[in-house]
C-alpha cells in the first residue's frame, strides 16, 4: 500500500488509556503487554480505489513495563557515646571500637514495599561524601561496624527493592568521640623503670597526634617534637639530659573526632623533673 504521509507516531502506555477492560488501570511490572498498530487507507489509483477502505496490521510487539517505583528510605539510629557519663577510666587502653547501627523500614503510598536488602554508607568525617560500606539482605536491620580506631564517623542507609532500585538516603547519623588527655605534674627520669617518661596520665582517649614544646623556667625552648602521643624522657632536642627543675610545656593535641577541620586543643602547664633517687608511687 503506498504511503501518502511519512509522519512517525509515538504512544506511551501508562495504563490509563482505557482501550479495553483488560488494559485499563495501573500496569503491572510482573506482566507482559503486547501491541500492534492498525492502519486504514485507500489506493489513490482510480482503478484500485474500488477496493474501498483497506485495513493493515503491523507485527506484534510484546514488552514488560519498567518499574521505577522506589522503596521508602529507612529510619536509621546509632548507639553513640554519652561523653558526660564517661569516667576517667572509661575506655581505658581500648584501641579498637565498634559502632552499632539499627534501622527501621518505612512505608508509604508512593513507595515500593518489596524490599529485599539494604545498603549502608559510611564517611569518617562529617564533611565526607559517604561511600558504600556494606550490603545486607532482609530481614537484617542492624550492623556492627567494628575494628575502628575511633567511634567518630557518619552513616546513612538505603533500601533496595527486588528490581535493584534504591531508595533515597535515610537520615544521616554521626557519632562523636569523647576526647580526653590529662598530663601529670611530676616525673622522675632516673632509670628505675617507674615514671621515667613525661607522658599522658592513665587512659587518654582518641588522641591522634600531639606537638609538644618544653620550656625551662627562664622561657627558653629546650625540647620540641611531634608524635602520636606525649613522650618526653627529660632530654633536650639535642639529646642532652636536662637537670632537675621546673619546666613548662605547651601541647597541641589533635583528636580523632568527626569534624575534619576541628582545631587542635592547646594545653599549657608545668611539670617537675626530678633526677635524684626519687620514686613516685
Amino acid at each position: 500500500m503506498p504511503v501518502t504521509n511519512a509522519a512517525s507516531y509515538t504512544f506511551v502506555d501508562d495504563g490509563g488509556d482505557a482501550v479495553g477492560p483488560s488494559t485499563a488501570g495501573v500496569l503491572s511490572a510482573d506482566s507482559s503487554y503486547c501491541y500492534r498498530v492498525m492502519t486504514r487507507g485507500r489506493y489513490p489509483d482510480a482503478q484500485l480505489s474500488r477496493l474501498g477502505l483497506l485495513t493493515n496490521y503491523s507485527q506484534l510487539l510484546c514488552a514488560q513495563p519498567a518499574d521505577t517505583t522506589r522503596p521508602c528510605p529507612p529510619r536509621l539510629g546509632l548507639d553513640s557515646l554519652n561523653c558526660a557519663s564517661l569516667s576517667s577510666e572509661s575506655l581505658c587502653e581500648q584501641t579498637q571500637f565498634t559502632n552499632q547501627l539499627r534501622w527501621q523500614p518505612t512505608t508509604g503510598p508512593s513507595c515500593d514495599a518489596r524490599v529485599v536488602g539494604y545498603k549502608l554508607y559510611f564517611g569518617r568525617y562529617v564533611q565526607d561524601s559517604l561511600a558504600l560500606l556494606s550490603e545486607l539482605a532482609t530481614p537484617t536491620t542492624s550492623f556492627a561496624h567494628s575494628s575502628l580506631s575511633t567511634v567518630a564517623g557518619c552513616y546513612y542507609v538505603t533500601a533496595v527493592n527486588s528490581r535493584g532500585l534504591e531508595s533515597a538516603p535515610s537520615n544521616k547519623v554521626c557519632n562523636e568521640a569523647c576526647p580526653s588527655l590529662v598530663l601529670p605534674n611530676v616525673f622522675t627520669p632516673n632509670g628505675d623503670g617507674k615514671n621515667d617518661v613525661f607522658e599522658a596520665a592513665r587512659c587518654p582517649r582518641f588522641v591522634e597526634g600531639v606537638e609538644l614544646v618544653i620550656f625551662n623556667r627562664w622561657g627558653a625552648k629546650v625540647y620540641e617534637a611531634s608524635s602520636p602521643s606525649v613522650n618526653w624522657d627529660g632530654r633536650s632536642s639535642s639529646g642532652s639530659e636536662l637537670p632537675s627543675g621546673l619546666y613548662y610545656y605547651q601541647v597541641r593535641v589533635r583528636y580523632a573526632v568527626v569534624d575534619r577541620n576541628a582545631p587542635a586543643q592547646l594545653i599549657k602547664g608545668w611539670v617537675q623533673l626530678l633526677r635524684e633517687n626519687v620514686t613516685i608511687r
